[in-house]
């Protein structure tokens, strides 16, 4: 199972993972909670933010990948997110969605010297296939991708023009939106679409 998940695997949700394992398996970890005072420079406080943050570090046995095989039977007989259904001002939704991973980027377009000059505004991972015409952004941390995925964002202005991956996800859906109606989500855990894995999942079939 280790070897099919590495193998499959194009991100991972470490925090999840780890909070996941704490409560299936009840072992508690070893851990340190740092409390920073004082504002960095240069950095802005917003409003209504107190200065102080907090880090908590923590240790256990096993990696992430072998916590992730462990929780494999548990995290595939969870249910899948019906996006179609999901309501505005609703609660958020944890669940299995199956799309093709794909990559977006919102661009502007100005004249200068009488030509059209497209300058790139923001660059993000984006869910399609859900349903015609229908996609879920996705809220990603770069640190959390398998090697080498996150590279693909900078390269949409250069060498990338096409990307589709099939893809599993689970995820959690926000009640938050776009200016073209799409949903926003934030991937926990992302598979390639192999029949290895994916007859696993039940909820998504």
């Amino acid at each position: 199972m280790q070897k099919a998940l590495l193998n499959s695997l194009v991100y991972l949700d470490k925090d999840f993972i780890a909070d996941s394992y704490e409560i299936w398996s009840g072992d508690n970890a070893a851990s340190t909670l740092t409390k920073h005072h004082g504002q960095k420079a240069g950095a802005s406080m917003l409003p209504f933010s107190a200065d102080v943050s907090a880090q908590e570090s923590r240790t256990y046995p096993v990696s992430t990948l072998q916590m992730l095989a462990q929780l494999w039977t548990h995290l595939a007989e969870q249910p899948a997110v019906n996006v179609g259904e999901f309501a505005e001002r609703s609660a958020s939704e944890f669940g299995w969605v199956q799309g093709q991973l794909s990559t977006f980027q919102v661009r502007s377009k100005t004249q200068k010297d009488g030509l059209d000059v497209v300058q790139p505004q923001s660059s993000h991972f984006q869910l399609r296939g859900i349903e015609q015409g229908r996609y879920v952004n996705l809220i990603t941390t770069p640190d959390y991708f398998a090697s080498g995925f996150n590279a693909l964002l900078p390269l949409q202005m250069t060498l990338l023009n096409k990307f589709t991956l099939p893809v599993c996800i689970y995820m959690r859906l926000l009640p938050a939106k776009d200016h073209a109606e799409n949903w926003v989500a934030v991937p926990l855990l992302i598979v390639e679409s192999r029949p290895t894995l994916t007859r696993d999942i039940q909820a998504l079939f």
